[in-house]
């Protein structure tokens, strides 16, 4: 028996739907309405993600810009516009554009959350006024150009040689969803737009199993009132499985949101939602039920997060504190500080400060769009591309950079009493002294180990850049135990032509080995993409800062190629900056 799919809108249909390119095209900005003649007369097209309705628009811009009457210029303004133009085709290449987390519908956005800057945004710090801006992103972020009212504006309106209508027509609206995701052959598997709207299950979408169970079973449904999100939105995974379930009120998003590991009954995440904005506490859950990650939420920013190492029994507690910048404690599950210290955000993936751990559904309903594949795409028909995909190949997840100093303290293992009785190796000692942090520490400062006998140090202040080590202190009672590092820098190593080995050692057993400086970024020997630096030279310091004891130095290669032992503290050089 056939089963028909059931559709009930209530709301204006889908933007991406539109009848013609025009049509397309002025809903991504009302000002082509005036430019109807500079677009090809044809039937809509199939765009798989907003990314390529944005390269689209600005393709047809850019003709638009090049072809311009622009004899009333100055000379100075005709090399600016000439500029920012490869600019603006340059940046429609690189097909980085603001994401749309805002709003169900399409809106400007001037910079979104992860700093990425709209056409227009991004013209003007490319021209030198990104102090501009950031100050438009912050007096109201949603803004069209023609509602710009500063006198700023307009001045770098005159000197960068477009006109304003120009600018008008180079800015767009960004939507948050894929276009045409309720006809795609996965539609099941793709977080849909929220909508006034009641779906059925289809027979072909279910698993034979289900299918007795799914002729009633709602797959998506979102309550309205005049037209408008309010009440319950869900939407399912399988006749049985729940996958997202929120709430709206009068249009926007308003209490508890649940999410659930798709295809399980499993919770995944829980939030918290007033007037459209975050507030309170994310919570993420592992597939075992177990919560390995609070963030707070106040009006939408994030200004707290917790995440949980259940195999080491730590919570590590960050807060931004400024650009790139987090202040992070680590704690025992008991409540005892036993590491503290600031982390740069390496954030490849544009991604939020606060996103390393798995992205969810809700995580990436934005930026899935950029990762839609059109293979298997029948004449420009979406109903017919059953064998499309949309490549989950999320972007690189935030990491946290150890940078400056960091302290830490005793943080003994249960078997330390064992294997100081024992009278085990200083390393090992010192690895079990300090056993959650120790044998990182120890593979970053592995030549002390051979040079002095390891005393049981109170604390440890480390000194990092970019994940590295370049200072050690140990400290107990009351004298400081100092080693300094130097590491070679990439210009260094490329002039050399080396292919760098990073040395480290087996420390329990003594063995030092080479090991290509690439396994560092893939996570075999460290998970931070920065760390990894060849050393150049590593040795002891006094309280003078004068060098003592044996220093070992490095080539390019990573091979020991001097020792110097210094039976008399001796000053370090000064590096002195040549002049012109």
């Amino acid at each position: 028996m056939k089963t028909t799919l059931i559709i009930l809108l209530l709301g204006v249909s889908m933007s991406s739907q539109a009848g013609t390119l025009f049509d397309q095209l002025r809903a991504f900005n009302p000002n082509w309405s005036k430019y109807r003649n500079h677009v090809p007369v044809e039937n809509e097209r199939v765009f798989l993600s907003d990314k390529q309705v944005i390269q689209t628009h600005l393709g047809f811009v850019l003709e638009i810009l090049k072809a311009a009457e622009t004899s009333h210029l100055t000379e100075e303004q005709l090399a600016m516009r000439g500029h920012l133009t490869e600019v603006l085709s340059d940046y429609r290449l690189q097909g980085l554009f603001p994401v749309n987390y805002y709003c169900a519908e399409r809106i400007p956005v001037f910079i979104d959350e992860h700093n990425t800057h709209c056409a227009v945004g991004y013209l003007m710090r490319e021209s030198g006024f990104e102090n501009l801006a950031q100050q438009i992103s912050k007096a109201d972020n949603y803004v069209w150009v023609k509602d710009l009212k500063d006198e700023q504006v307009l001045e770098w309106q005159q000197l960068s040689g477009f006109s304003l209508e120009e600018l008008k027509l180079i800015k767009g609206a960004y939507d948050s969803y894929l276009p045409f995701a309720l006809e795609a052959p996965n539609r099941i598997e793709i977080p849909q737009k929220p909508e006034v709207i009641a779906l059925n299950f289809k027979l072909k979408d279910l698993k034979d199993g289900e299918i007795e169970t799914g002729r009633s079973k709602i797959w998506i449904r979102g309550e309205g009132k005049e037209g408008l999100l309010h009440g319950r939105w869900e939407q399912n995974y399988s006749p049985t499985l729940p996958w997202i379930v929120g709430f709206y009120q009068q249009g926007n998003r308003e209490g508890k949101w649940l999410e659930y590991y798709r295809g399980t009954d499993q919770l995944c995440r829980t939030e918290h939602w007033k007037n459209d904005k975050l507030n309170g506490i994310r919570t993420r859950f592992d597939r075992e039920g177990n919560v390995i990650e609070e963030i707070l939420f106040e009006n939408g920013n994030a200004v707290l997060k917790t995440n949980y190492d259940l195999g080491s029994l730590l919570k590590y507690v960050r807060k931004p504190v400024g650009e790139n910048k987090v202040w992070t404690e680590v704690y025992e599950t008991c409540g005892r500080m036993i590491a503290s210290g600031h982390e740069t955000i390496y954030n490849p993936g544009n991604l939020q400060w606060f996103q390393n751990i798995e992205l969810t559904a809700l995580n990436t309903m934005s930026l899935a769009s950029q990762t839609y594949s059109s293979t298997g795409l029948s004449n420009g028909n979406v109903s017919n591309a059953e064998n499309a995909t949309r490549l989950f190949e999320e972007p690189p997840l935030v990491e946290y950079i150890k940078q400056g100093d960091w302290v830490y303290k005793i943080d003994e293992s249960n078997d330390y009493l064992d294997a100081r009785y024992r009278q085990n190796t200083p390393i090992l000692l010192f690895s079990k002294r300090f056993w959650r942090f120790g044998a990182d520490l120890a593979f970053k400062t592995q030549s002390f180990a051979g040079e002095m006998n390891i005393p049981e140090f109170d604390s440890l202040r480390v000194d990092y850049k970019d994940g590295d080590v370049y200072a050690f202190n140990g400290f107990y009672h009351g004298r400081r135990f100092r080693m300094e590092f130097e590491h070679y820098t990439q210009e260094e190593l490329m002039k050399a032509g080396s292919s760098p080995l990073i040395l480290t050692s087996d420390f329990f057993g003594g063995e030092q080995r080479y090991y290509p400086r690439s396994l560092r970024s893939f996570g075999y020997l460290d998970r931070s993409y920065h760390s990894g630096s060849l050393l150049k030279s590593v040795g002891f310091v006094n309280e003078n800062d004068e060098k003592i004891s044996k220093w070992h130095y490095y080539d390019e290669h990573g091979e020991l190629s001097r020792i110097e032992e210094f039976i008399r503290p001796q000053k370090k050089a000064i590096a002195l900056k040549q002049g012109n």
